[in-house]
């Protein structure tokens, strides 16, 4: 399917958009965010930012950082443009799949909801480039719904799925990531609206692994804390 069907559907999408506004998935999202080390210095490449609402709610944090949103669908930048006017903030139209960022330096890469609508033939060239713009400190975060909850919904529900939806199996990720110098270090299959609906993928740049003793990255209180919980558990269960 050609960038034109997809690009016309999204800028058909946009009224439905500005009516779900920020939900509880995306909420979600952005709480994860926070506890993989976003800081409102952190610089964010947001690939597929639709309408902005996630653009928006990091906007409302990240206030010392740089965060570049873009989108396929120009008639959603260009609503999120009447909506977001931070400084710090830049949107753009373009295909997020050879996309390249004006910043150089990113601490997070977001593909929120967006690789199951990307041709899967066209994802070798995503996580080539994904791989050309990280560095070794980016964590690209990859959120899709559950590949058994979209074969659930073409079967059963079709009318939920948008103009390319696809199930985009685990093996696929993991072998996109690994041919293109990257490592999956964190994978969740959790529950929003139904049971085990979406997936979450944190994906870095694959180092040499070194060990780092955790102990020797505590400080004194975090010790004493250590300590006391070693202890409790050695007299609750032994």
């Amino acid at each position: 399917m050609d960038n034109d069907k997809i690009k016309d559907f999204y800028n058909d999408f946009v009224s439905y958009q500005t009516k779900s506004g920020i939900n509880e998935r995306i909420f979600t999202l952005y709480k994860k965010m926070k506890s993989l080390g976003l800081k409102s210095s952190s610089n964010v490449l947001e690939l597929g930012c639709g309408i902005g609402v996630m653009t928006k709610l990091l906007a409302s944090f990240v206030k010392e950082g740089y965060i570049e949103a873009v989108d396929l669908s120009d008639k959603s930048v260009e609503f999120a443009k009447t909506k977001i006017t931070n400084k710090n903030v830049s949107l753009f139209t373009d295909d997020v799949v050879g996309y390249f960022p004006k910043k150089k330096s990113f601490d997070f890469i977001t593909l929120f909801d967006i690789i199951e609508h990307i041709p899967i033939e066209l994802h070798p060239d995503l996580f080539k480039n994904l791989s050309k713009i990280a560095d070794e400190n980016t964590k690209i975060l990859i959120h899709i719904p559950n590949p058994d909850f979209i074969e659930y919904h073409q079967k059963d529900e079709s009318a939920w799925l948008q103009i390319v939806d696809q199930p985009i199996p685990l093996q696929t990720i993991v072998n996109n990531a690994e041919t293109n110098g990257l490592q999956v270090t964190n994978f969740d299959t959790y529950s929003i609206w139904v049971e085990n609906d979406y997936q979450f993928f944190v994906i870095q740049k694959k180092k040499e692994y070194k060990k780092v003793e955790l102990s020797k990255q505590r400080n004194l209180v975090q010790k004493v804390v250590n300590r006391l919980k070693n202890i409790f558990i050695s007299i609750r269960y032994n």
